[in-house]
């Protein structure tokens, strides 16, 4: 019925059943290789009927050669058991040791994957795997062969001379020779339980064993649509009914790529029916691909996700989103969701199922599956798997309870918890934080869990499916391990157990809910065999994905596999071209869109086919790039804060309102250098009270090394305060540093001092050795000053100084301070001395840059030393006292500020005094800006200063 064969396939196909069976189409079998075709052929043959008529019996493959047989298909699980059992057995035999069912079960994947290829293509599994001892054996054991197929042959046992046989290939080789009984003892097993394998079936049928082929008299007839590739077990039985007339074939297929015997889309097509004799009810293949009609626009994304992310804009391009006859097809499935996020049309229909894997609930089963794997071989609670805990947004905590655990973590320190501190969290933490008791008490656990969740959280209509689906896998892997239980197989190891319950959730998928025969499609290339639409969009039509790249491990190499006629990498690639290329028979729009980024998950190239289109056809091609969004604030963000209402208020509190200073707020040396360098972070600081985010326990940064050495400096000269330093009390001092150390960062990370030694993490390890070093240098550099004598150390509470402040007119006094690392005096001269871990210099530019908003380097170190140099000459009415820095990653320049300029000023003696005074005329004016209310807070113009600032996110820099 050649006139309809310019429609779609599937309406093709329902106006000729509609001719051939007439009344009687409702005893006629229609089997496709997925469901959703079925829905699209009901509608067409309604439409073509004009009238109400019985429907065919329709099914999938799966469902239609499942009424065959009469064993039942085995679980992977069901499988892997008996395989492992089988295998066990065999290594008895040879007095070898048994294998774990957590070591064998890599190997058993790769097995079973083997074996279903041998039965799907009707191999010999003994000819396959019978170990060749010399290569001129195979003339006579394999008379069949071509020459080609041996030389594959040749080349592989070629490789394993006796001579040359290494441990590897030994234990290749015995693996090898299992194999023949292996096959032979695992199908029997199964067999014996009334079990069979997917592919078995398929072999039975084609061989007539287990199987009933007279199932198919059961309809008048039977009808295959829209099939491709085709194992030889189907090519054997499907030619075996068509010549009993039980069957027939439509094939959807395109001249442009099956006359041509070098066009790889057309390599199966033109198999099924030039050598194993199917009959395509369609006797002639239209050309509809060459057409100049036909628009491609081929689009360079910037990004995987950002395929996605077009899809807004591709779809207003093309006009209303709703319209039928539209389709979105992901050539790579993971790009689902980024999608679903773009589209926001209404009517939109998902053919794919939503991923399990990419749910909450499915991180919320990783993670409690970690927590489990992690109390196997420690008796508490890593931080981060309480914190995970704690902030799931599906697990209902008290707020307090919450806030009091992570205020542990953050204020504390603490990097682990007992689980009885944690079981207070209710029941959901009773089930997530006690040890492993077997891998059923594990699997009920975390359907529990899961059922926890779903009554007292509000799922949404999609997670609650989810989380049914999660809970019903559970249980059959339930009874999974009850029935091998029952068999005596003693309980597995737990982590084999969690690895098992992962695999068994990863692969869970729910449908979408929609209209499958309106709206915009979306559905993976695989979900769009047999269907036809007049535009599309295509994402992911990269090399790698089209052709996908698909190297499953197998213990069958390449040149055996092309011998005994296996599926090799060429089918893989034959099978992906006619996936695209049949999509594109009626389409006349087509927009292609791959990612053109290259990284280790993309090769940045379009597909190979999309190039062979463009050269083969004479289809319209256009190309384009996607515009690049930028992230970045279009204009300069520029933030003013006035001092007035609760700013001025808070500025006020520096004022003095009390006779001690430990009421009032003070400015300190710190909060002067942030007000020099930018007197906006001085606002968020110190006014507005922002915080700091705070180090977690496992994060080492660089000012707790700082503080941690002030107190190793301080806790190692304790002793000598007021006494002179000789180089013999510093060396038998020493003895001690290593304790001194420990001691200091247990201080600092608020851990026990017992915890802070041998028996720590390694991150705390290494910087108790960076502490030892970082205090050796500077007590080196000490012993060259012996002897001195120190004054003082870490002194917290007696450098406080009343400042006058003169601010319209208004004469009040504010509070300024310094902790002082160390005063110590050498040669008569008094020292202010300041310990720096950081990359802070001793030189400096000259004085001007030092308060310059512009200038690139303020040296913040050399501010706030001469801060702490002015504020302990005023308390203690003191002159000629000498700023030095101890700049402990280097002390190679000495202690003493200079200029950087050839010959430059050093900080010394009458050049200091003179240096002072500037910085003293310097303080007071910035300081009466900083109260002067007329005076904004603004942020600074040198935007190398906001490189490390807190705050900087605020403003954009």
């Amino acid at each position: 019925m050649e006139s309809v064969n310019e429609g779609k396939f599937l309406n093709r196909v329902a106006a000729d059943l509609l001719e051939r069976f007439g009344n009687e189409l409702q005893d006629v079998a229609i089997v496709f290789n997925n469901k959703r075709p079925q829905l699209y052929l009901k509608k067409y043959l309604a439409e073509v009927s004009g009238k109400p008529i019985w429907s065919p019996q329709m099914y999938t493959i799966q469902e239609f050669l499942s009424r065959g047989t009469v064993l039942v298909p085995a679980g992977q699980l069901k499988q892997f058991f008996v395989l492992y059992t089988c295998y066990n057995e065999l290594l008895k035999g040879e007095g070898k040791e048994d294998v774990s069912p957590d070591e064998f079960y890599p190997l058993a994947e790769i097995i079973l994957g083997d074996f279903s290829q041998v039965d799907y293509y009707l191999a010999n599994a003994k000819e396959i795997f019978g170990l060749i001892e010399d290569i001129a054996e195979l003339q006579l054991q394999f008379p069949n062969f071509d020459e080609e197929q041996l030389q594959f042959m040749r080349t592989f046992w070629g490789s394993f001379s006796a001579k040359k046989q290494n441990q590897m290939q030994e234990r290749f080789i015995e693996l090898w020779q299992r194999m023949p009984l292996l096959y032979v003892n695992f199908h029997s097993r199964l067999a014996k339980e009334n079990l069979v394998t997917n592919a078995r079936m398929y072999r039975n049928l084609a061989e007539g064993k287990n199987s009933d082929p007279e199932f198919l008299k059961a309809f008048k007839h039977t009808v295959f649509v829209g099939f491709n590739a085709l194992s030889k077990a189907e090519e054997q039985f499907f030619k075996q009914w068509q010549e009993k007339g039980w069957c027939s074939f439509y094939f959807d297929v395109d001249a442009h790529y099956f006359s041509n015997p070098l066009q790889e889309a057309g390599h199966f097509i033109r198999r099924n029916i030039h050598t194993v004799g199917l009959v395509n009810q369609f006797k002639v293949a239209l050309a509809r691909l060459n057409d100049a009609a036909k628009e491609f626009v081929v689009v360079q994304a910037l990004g995987n996700v950002a395929q996605g992310k077009l899809l807004s804009e591709l779809l207003s391009e093309n006009g209303a989103k709703s319209a039928g006859g539209k389709a979105i097809i992901l050539a790579d499935e993971k790009l689902l969701i980024p999608a679903l996020q773009t589209i926001d049309d209404d009517s939109v229909n998902v053919t794919m199922g939503y991923p399990f894997e990419q749910s909450a609930l499915y991180g919320l089963c990783d993670l409690w599956l970690s927590i489990q794997e992690a109390l196997l071989s420690d008796a508490e609670v890593n931080y981060k798997h309480v914190l995970s805990f704690l902030f799931n947004p599906l697990i209902p905590i008290d707020p307090d309870l919450r806030n009091e655990l992570h205020n542990k973590v953050v204020d504390e320190k603490k990097a682990s918890f007992d689980r009885a501190e944690l079981l207070r969290m209710g029941k959901i933490a009773t089930i997530t934080f006690n040890t492993f008791v077997d891998s059923f008490t594990t699997i009920r656990h975390l359907a529990s869990v899961l059922l926890y969740v779903s009554e007292e959280s509000k799922l949404q209509r999609m997670d609650s499916l989810l989380c049914t689906e999660a809970v019903k896998a559970l249980n059959a892997l339930t009874d999974s391990f009850e029935e091998l239980k029952a068999e005596g197989v003693k309980d597995l190891n737990p982590r084999f157990v969690f690895k098992l319950i992962r695999k068994a959730l990863q692969g869970l998928t729910v449908p979408f809910e929609g209209e499958p025969l309106a709206g915009l499609q979306v559905m993976g290339l695989l979900e769009s065999r047999n269907l036809d639409f007049d535009e599309l969009i295509v994402l992911g039509v990269n090399e790698g994905i089209l052709p996908k790249i698909n190297n499953n491990p197998s213990f069958i190499p390449d040149n055996i596999r092309r011998a005994f006629g296996l599926p090799i990498l060429e089918h893989q690639n034959a099978i992906s071209a006619y996936l695209f290329y049949r999509l594109l028979h009626v389409a006349k729009k087509i927009t292609l869109v791959y990612n053109g980024v290259t990284d280790e998950k993309s090769t940045g190239e379009e597909s190979r086919f999309v190039k062979q289109l463009e050269f083969e056809t004479n289809c319209t091609f256009s190309h384009r790039v996607q515009q690049n969004q930028s992230i970045e604030n279009p204009r300069n963000l520029k933030i003013v804060v006035e001092k007035k209402g609760d700013v001025l208020k808070g500025l006020e509190k520096y004022f003095k309102r009390n006779s001690t200073p430990k009421y009032d707020k003070k400015i300190s040396a710190t909060a002067f250098t942030d007000y020099n360098t930018c007197s906006l972070r001085f606002f968020y600081k110190n006014i507005a009270g922002l915080k700091e985010p705070k180090d977690l326990p496992d994060r080492i940064e660089a000012n707790l090394i700082g503080s941690a050495l002030h107190t190793v400096m301080e806790v190692f000269y304790e002793p000598s305060v007021g006494a002179e330093i000789t180089a013999d009390f510093i060396k038998e001092r020493e003895k001690k540093l290593s304790d001194i150390c420990e001691f200091a960062l247990a201080k600092e990370l608020k851990l026990n001092a017992a915890k802070a030694g041998t028996q720590t993490p390694a991150l705390q390890q290494i910087v108790l050795q960076v502490l030892e070093q970082y205090a050796l240098k500077i007590l080196r550099n000490d012993e060259k000053l012996t002897p001195f004598k120190i004054e003082e150390l870490e002194n917290k509470s007696d450098y406080v100084m009343l400042y006058p402040i003169d601010t319209e007119g208004k004469n009040r006094n504010i509070w300024l301070y310094g902790i002082i690392d160390r005063v110590d005096v050498k040669d008569g001269k008094i020292r202010i001395v300041d310990y720096k871990t950081g990359k802070d210099q001793l030189k400096y530019k000259d004085f001007p840059s030092l308060f310059e908003d512009q200038a690139k380097d303020h040296n913040k170190a050399l501010i706030q030393t001469l801060f702490y140099t002015y504020v302990y000459e005023q308390v203690k009415g003191r002159q000629y006292v000498e700023p030095h820095l101890y700049t402990v990653r280097d002390f190679k320049e000495g202690t003493l500020f200079k200029e950087k300029q050839k010959g430059g000023l050093v900080l010394q003696d009458q050049s200091l005094e003179a240096f002072k005074s500037m910085f003293a005329d310097k303080l007071n004016e910035k300081l009466n800006e900083l109260f002067d209310e007329n005076i904004p807070f603004l942020q600074t113009e040198n935007k190398e200063n906001c490189s490390y600032c807190p705050y900087k996110d605020i403003c954009q820099r």
